[in-house]
């Protein structure tokens, strides 16, 4: 099920984004010293209550009580982004990510928004096969100074 994150959720969000993030963070070498909270697998809550409160749509997925995917997006310039979308190890490859995001477009579209933009490690394959099977494009690859990845840069548009 998928619902609205509370602020009292966030706890629960956090452990998610840890567990969640870890392992890309330790698949692409991601530290502290080549990318900010590696690459939010060790996102500190005080960075999560901040995004909460400057209001980015926060929605988890639930089984059995458990939060088990969070999805994060910002409306800006009438798109979205979409900031994440992780799901548990465990819970991964059972349709939760499809739902998400499903769930993200369907707002979108509610909304009369027509992208969604996102960013993303480039060399992250899976994930970006992923991303193009749902309908999203390559528009930009941009290497940071001192990252130890190519950000890639993706756009939906909504029909």
């Amino acid at each position: 099920m998928i619902r609205k994150v509370t602020e009292n959720d966030l706890i629960n969000c956090l452990e998610v984004f840890h567990k969640g993030y870890e392992t890309v963070a330790v698949e692409f070498g991601l530290t502290e010293d080549n990318c900010p909270d590696r690459g939010r697998a060790s996102l500190p809550f005080d960075k999560l209550l901040k995004e909460y409160e400057d209001g980015t749509d926060m929605y988890c997925y639930e089984i059995n009580s458990k939060i088990v995917a969070f999805l994060g997006m910002n409306y800006t310039d009438n798109k979205y982004k979409l900031d994440d979308i992780i799901v548990l190890l465990e819970y991964r490859g059972k349709g939760i990510g499809n739902e998400l995001l499903k769930f993200c477009k369907d707002k979108a579209n509610k909304g009369g928004v027509k992208e969604i933009h996102l960013g993303m490690i480039d060399d992250n394959t899976r994930l970006k096969n992923w991303y193009e099977k749902n309908g999203f494009e390559n528009v930009e690859l941009v290497n940071y100074d001192g990252a130890p990845f190519t950000v890639g840069y993706m756009k939906c548009i909504l029909r």
